[in-house]
């Protein structure tokens, strides 16, 4: 490329390694950018880590392929390619990751959730049942009242029944 003694080919095939190369890279950094920017479903500090998780890794193989550009510009254009694939790989398992572990917190905040309502609805049965308990109770004592209290006004209305027995024996005497 820079070289005066290069043939036409070889121009072609620098330009088309040159030109390709910056758009392997243009993806990964539009995609680091779009890491940075907080997505509305995700929290700043989750982007944070996506952002981390996704680039840190790569630091040290980017390193190398802008070495390998300038020492071996034909080999780099293929090495850049397969880290970009790799690289979008890694992304979407980070990316499963993360969503996996969102879903184990949540499923944890349901179980505690499950958890405190089922002991709450286990003490409304027992305070339900205490009620029950105690409405059986005073019908049962309002009925006992209500009998004594019949009978007593049987025996007010009809004197003559009081003492049926006894009555009978003093209409015998009498």
């Amino acid at each position: 490329m820079d070289a005066p003694n290069s043939t036409p080919d070889q121009e072609a095939e620098g330009e088309q390694q040159s030109s390709a190369l910056p758009i392997v890279c243009e993806k990964d950094n539009s995609q680091e950018t779009s890491n940075d920017a907080p997505m509305p479903s995700t929290s700043q500090q989750e982007a944070e880590t996506r952002h981390a998780l996704t680039t840190e890794p790569f630091q040290p193989i980017l390193k190398v392929l802008a070495d390998l550009e300038r020492n071996d510009p034909k080999s780099a254009f293929p090495a850049a390619r397969l880290v970009g694939l790799y690289r979008r790989l890694w992304e979407s398992c980070v990316s499963k990751h993360i969503d996996g572990q969102k879903l184990e917190q949540r499923n944890r905040i349901l179980k505690e959730a499950s958890r405190h309502l089922t002991k709450v609805r286990d003490g409304l049965q027992l305070r339900h049942d205490k009620q029950l308990s105690r409405l059986r109770f005073f019908e049962q004592a309002l009925e006992s009242s209500r009998d004594r209290l019949t009978r007593i006004l049987d025996d007010w209305n009809h004197p003559t029944r009081l003492n049926l027995p006894g009555s009978l024996d003093n209409a015998r005497e009498g």
